[in-house]
């Protein structure tokens, strides 16, 4: 986007009508406490206080990004004050949820490591129970039994172990000296009704229906009039997920500012101007697939076909009937959690783009994390992070020369798109040449068998069982025609060795195209420097110049508070007391420049220059 530093006009400043809202709230805890004392029913006493504690909501939520003090130094503790006076109108410990709350922002629409992501349920009624539940999840976040192993949960759990109990004194005390039916309607019953409309007004609208990871398409602008009074401006929630750092009363400011980019991201932008999508439609978050640009989306696992002994296809549901749209020979990136780390590969995409399917191949790859970690736990409804298409691997527009597809072992996977493709829309020659070690080791053989009858004219299959080494190939491929257009993929060397007996038939080095995934992982330069970590979280490690402090801490197992790991959602912030450091980056992250001014850093995305001194 255009003028990215626009946004940071509305912050930095202390947010004083913040301030003065939470004023105004306690009052209003105030006199609702003495009109239930002299009179007021329970039913309206809870209601009214249900709508102060759905603000005073907004008031934690501005303090855990920072955006009442503005970063502002003199006014930090005093940000912190409201934070934790806010959150305990709603009966929960102000520390957990900044945690639960930046967690949200760094994975929104995750359905693994998005907390809000809990209220995403299958029907009207599952929707509305995991609303009504969501606050009972957040304390199951902030004590479960995988609290312990969060470290940034862990960092705050002596603070929310002391809150519960003080808040339990507190209700124990007041009980006693029998204003026990006040507390219950002004405080508790208000909290409890107040906590599944902020679930559903916060979490589930912004985000239905949940799917796109695209940070312009993650969650909608609703600009319906009046409705931004109603949701404290949480209808513009696009703005506050795409600049955090922008008080909640600024959002609508920030979006006229933004209009204009945003309609070309065709973000989903909502409500009845002329220039607005229709409310809640699914399709609003589905622009980028609809418009064929490259995409990032969860996807539900269709079906799971097993292929060979060792390897399966996968398919995915199609979001809300919208095909797919790719290139014959593209990839996409299919991403899980394995031993609760995020990892990655590539996978070719095996169907006819006409289709409008989504199908990839797996192969078991021996001590495989991944492949191992898909073919043993995928079922049918199962979600994967998918993004793409990728790839210049692909066929031109019109194919207008005879084409010969090599492929080994797993590599028929982009070969099988192409090769549905061109006998499709084309009336060349096709020659298949697949290497694979046995008959039982065949990928897609049915399919290409059908194929080979459909078009039995002018498409040949050569299947080996044997090394295609350059002789070999030489041999299944020397009479094929001066012009042919050839694409391979599989084992370098098998590739290499397509290279050698292509060239000695007379084939140039244009007419070849080949594929293949290279996974490569940072090398560490050797030079270290001493990483020192003073405050609530006491380390010492060593940190490679090639590496952030956070994938140091992660290496030696001294797991410092961190989410995104990208410098967007300001979980690992911390103080450099003493050396330098390098900033991978330093536009948009979750940082102002006088909060860098002060010594603050994001070790997510800072290396060491010396050696570090940081205080937590």
């Amino acid at each position: 986007m255009k003028n990215q530093a626009v946004w940071k006009k509305y912050s930095g400043k202390v947010a004083w009508p913040t301030i003065f809202l939470f004023l105004g709230l306690l009052v209003g805890y105030g006199f609702l406490w003495f009109f239930y004392k002299n009179g007021l029913s329970g039913a309206w006493t809870s209601l009214i206080g249900a709508s102060l504690a759905y603000g005073m909501f907004t008031i934690g939520h501005e303090a855990c990004h920072g955006n009442i003090s503005g970063g502002v130094q003199s006014f930090i503790v005093l940000e912190k004050a409201l934070g934790w006076l806010s959150s305990s109108f709603l009966l929960f410990p102000y520390c957990s949820f900044a945690v639960i709350h930046l967690r949200h922002h760094a994975h929104t629409n995750d359905p693994v490591k998005d907390p809000d992501n809990y209220v995403n349920g299958k029907n009207a009624l599952s929707i509305f129970l995991r609303c009504f539940t969501l606050i009972a999840h957040y304390f199951g976040l902030t004590f479960g039994k995988d609290s312990k192993k969060d470290p940034a949960m862990r960092a705050v759990r002596s603070q929310s172990i002391l809150f519960t109990v003080l808040l339990l004194i507190t209700i124990s005390t007041l009980i006693v000296i029998g204003e026990g039916m006040a507390l219950l309607y002004v405080f508790v019953l208000s909290a409890l009704i107040a906590a599944p409309i902020l679930a559903f007004s916060f979490d589930w609208i912004p985000h239905y229906p949940h799917n796109n990871l695209g940070k312009y398409h993650n969650t909608r602008v609703i600009t319906v009039p009046g409705l931004e009074y109603v949701s404290l401006y949480q209808s513009y929630h696009l703005m506050h997920h795409l600049y955090p750092r922008v008080p909640f009363y600024k959002y609508k400011s920030c979006f006229q500012d933004y209009e204009k980019e945003l309609i070309k991201e065709r973000s989903p932008i909502e409500g009845f101007r002329n220039q607005d999508l229709g409310l809640f439609k699914k399709e609003n978050t589905y622009a980028d697939l609809i418009s064929g640009k490259t995409w990032n989306y969860i996807l539900e696992v269709e079906n799971i076909f097993l292929e060979t002994h060792d390897t399966v296809k996968i398919t995915f549901k199609n979001l809300n009937n919208i095909p797919f749209a790719f290139k014959p020979g593209q990839y996409v990136v299919v991403s899980d959690y394995v031993e609760n780390k995020l990892l990655s590969r590539c996978y070719s995409i095996c169907e006819d783009p006409l289709t409008g399917k989504l199908a990839v191949a797996v192969k078991r790859v021996k001590h495989g994390k991944f492949s191992n970690h898909l073919i043993d736990n995928l079922k049918a409804g199962y979600k994967l992070r998918i993004s793409g298409p990728y790839g210049s691997f692909i066929l031109p527009d019109i194919v207008k020369a005879p084409v010969l597809l090599i492929a080994g072992g797993s590599g028929i996977t982009p070969i099988l798109s192409m090769l549905k493709t061109v006998l499709r829309t084309s009336n060349q020659q096709v020659t298949l040449l697949y290497g694979c070690r046995s008959a039982k080791d065949v990928i897609f053989e049915d399919e290409i068998k059908e194929l080979e009858k459909v078009y039995k004219n002018r498409f040949a299959f050569l299947l080996s069982f044997k090394i295609l080494n350059a002789e070999m190939q030489y041999q299944c491929i020397k009479d094929i025609s001066y012009n042919t257009q050839c694409y391979i993929c599989g084992p370098t060397p098998m590739m290499n060795a397509s290279k050698v007996a292509l060239g000695s038939i007379g084939i140039s080095e244009n007419q070849i195209k080949t594929e293949e995934f290279v996974y490569s992982q940072n090398e560490l330069t050797g030079d270290e420097f001493e990483v020192k970590i003073l405050g609530d979280i006491k380390a010492t490690f060593l940190s490679d110049t090639s590496e952030t402090l956070i994938e140091a801490s992660l290496r030696h197992q001294k797991k410092l508070p961190h989410a995104c790991r990208m410098g967007q959602c300001g979980t690992c912030k911390i103080k450099l007391i003493e050396g330098n450091v390098t900033w991978q980056k330093r536009e948009g992250i979750s940082l102002l420049q006088h909060e860098i001014d002060q010594g603050y850093i994001l070790p997510c995305v800072c290396k060491p220059k010396t050696n570090v001194i940081l205080k937590s």
